[in-house]
This record gives C-alpha cells, sequence and structure tokens, in this order.
C-alpha cells in the first residue's frame, strides 16, 4: 500500500476514489471501501482512499479522541487490500471549499475519474452538498445505504458513545474486529505483585486515543508476537487512594519480564465497575473471582488450549 501525504505527489491518474475521515474504520466503512475497490477493478481503474488529517472537529476545536491513530487506520487499510491512500492536510481553504469547488480540485490536482460515496456521504460545505443537480467534472458513483444486521445505522460517533458508556462488545460488533489501544510497558507502583496478581502499566499512549469507561476488562495483551488473556484494570486504583488514571493488566497463568515492551490490549467485555475494597482481604477476594470469570470467559472464546 502506497501512503501519499501530499497531493502533488506522482498519484496514479485516472483513479476511482472514495472520501472520508474513516475513523474507527468500520463496518459501513468497510462496505465502501469493498465496494471501492470492486468498481474500480470492473472500470480497469485504479482505487484511491483520500482521508484528511488532522480530524475536522479537532481542527474546530472540539475536544475529540478518536477510535484511530493513522498507523492503526492505515494498518486497517491494507488488511482490506487498500492499495492507494492520499492524507489531505485539512486546513481552512478546505474547510472553506463547496462540495463542486472540492471535486474540481482533486480534479486538476489528482485527475481522478470517479468518486464513490456512501448513501449519506458529504463533503465540502453544507450548503452545497445536498444540491443533487450538479455539473461534476467526474463520474458520481452512489452507493446503497448500509445497515448494520443488527444495530442499523452505524457511525464513528454511535461506536465512540458505546466505547465511552463500557458497551465494549456492542461496539465491537460495529467496528468488525476488537478495539485496541496501544502502549508501552512503564513502571508503576508494584503493588499488584504483593497481592499475587503482578500487573503491567500501560504507558505512552496516543493522546488522541479515545480510552473505554472506567473498570474491570477481559482483554487480550500482544506483546512479542504472542497474545495472552488477560484482566485488566482502568481507572484510579481508589483502594489505594490513587488520584491519577492508568491502565493495568494481569496476564493469566503468565510469568516473563515485559517492562519497556511495545504492547497492543485488544479490548472483549467489561466485566464490572472499579470500586473502593476497605481492605487488602477483600480485594483479593474480588481479583480472584475476576480471574476466574475472565478466565471462563476466554475458555468459552476458545483462547485456552491455544498456543497463543
Amino acid at each position: 500500500m502506497k501512503i501519499y501525504t501530499n497531493i502533488n505527489e506522482n498519484i496514479p491518474k485516472d483513479c476511482i476514489v472514495t472520501i472520508g475521515i474513516f475513523d474507527g474504520v468500520h463496518q459501513g466503512h468497510k462496505f465502501l471501501l469493498n465496494n471501492l475497490i470492486k468498481n474500480a477493478e470492473e472500470k480497469s481503474k485504479e482505487h484511491l482512499v483520500i482521508t484528511l488529517w488532522p480530524h475536522p472537529g479537532i481542527f474546530f476545536g472540539r475536544d475529540l479522541k478518536l477510535l484511530n491513530t493513522p498507523e492503526e487506520k492505515f494498518e486497517i487499510f491494507r488488511n482490506l487490500g487498500i492499495k492507494n491512500v492520499l492524507v489531505l492536510e485539512f486546513n481552512q481553504q478546505l474547510a472553506n471549499f463547496s462540495e463542486t469547488e472540492f471535486v474540481r480540485f482533486l480534479k486538476h490536482k489528482a485527475d481522478i475519474s470517479g468518486i464513490l460515496r456512501g448513501y449519506n456521504n458529504s463533503f465540502g460545505t453544507k450548503s452545497n452538498s445536498a444540491q443533487k443537480e450538479i455539473e461534476y467534472p467526474v463520474e458520481i458513483i452512489l452507493l446503497d445505504e448500509y445497515r448494520h444486521e443488527k444495530f442499523g445505522k452505524i457511525s464513528s460517533t454511535v461506536i465512540r458513545n458505546s466505547i465511552l458508556d463500557g458497551n465494549i462488545s456492542e461496539a465491537n460488533q460495529m467496528l468488525g474486529y476488537k478495539y485496541r489501544i496501544s502502549g508501552r510497558i512503564v513502571d508503576g507502583y508494584k503493588i499488584g505483585r504483593t497481592l499475587g496478581f503482578a500487573t503491567a502499566n500501560v504507558g505512552d499512549i496516543p493522546e488522541i486515543k479515545l480510552l473505554p469507561k472506567i473498570g474491570v476488562y477481559a482483554v487480550t495483551v500482544d506483546v512479542d508476537k504472542m497474545t495472552h488473556p488477560a484482566m485488566l484494570n482502568l481507572g484510579f486504583r481508589p483502594s489505594f487512594n490513587g488520584n491519577k488514571l492508568g491502565m493495568e493488566f494481569h496476564i493469566l497463568d503468565f510469568e516473563g519480564n515485559i517492562y519497556g515492551k511495545e504492547v497492543t490490549v485488544n479490548f472483549f467485555e467489561r466485566i464490572r465497575d472499579e470500586k473502593r475494597f476497605e481492605n487488602i482481604d477483600t480485594l483479593i477476594e474480588q481479583l480472584k473471582k475476576d480471574k476466574i470469570e475472565i478466565s471462563k470467559y476466554f475458555e468459552k472464546q476458545g483462547f485456552f488450549g491455544l498456543h497463543y
């Protein structure tokens, strides 16, 4: 996959393109992207995905956290079979374009031949995006509306809200993959090992990344090219009067030193709220219950008995 960051680069000409933010690259996005590949192949042309950075919401000052970092987005694009991606800098000039101006800009700069757009996909200023009888210098290909078989109409906003509400399994179904957060194992308070549950603390999480609702989760952890089931706490450690948000996990039945390693945490299910325990013994009892519950969960998922 080739990633272009300047529209003046040697981008393939005569492409069929689709345009969007694609935060999360969810099932609706995949429907659009798969159709882009298919349509371009049928026309014997190359395809091009045009995405914008920064996110327009962030550009206009919203306090917005995202489902994907650019690197995560590109990885999903690559796995879907996308061959060409253009990252357009979202700036005031782009924000001021009407839809027709934007299309003419793309035609002039990249010599595109057609635009595949989703059912409710719009680009350019709203005043022009709703006009249907516009003369375009390229072919406009309209897709039918995508509706998820369970959730109906989905969007990045709906998925963000599900994650913030702790409905991680619901969000995963709309995404089509497990929501993930990557970082690096950093020094923690080393309290877990005194309780019999050694934990690893995840740091260096990208600032733009959306964190799920505080609580205890069943997760898997990718580290050193292996995947391990784990129990994770996202919160403030109220039993130890913590005041700083942290993310730490305990890998089930694992011994090893992963300090300083790059890790990816995949969220499967939210188990319970974070809560304050009056003494260490009741905390340890709860951790034992959490481990049993999460172990049974992963047994049902088919993780145990496999080489991770």
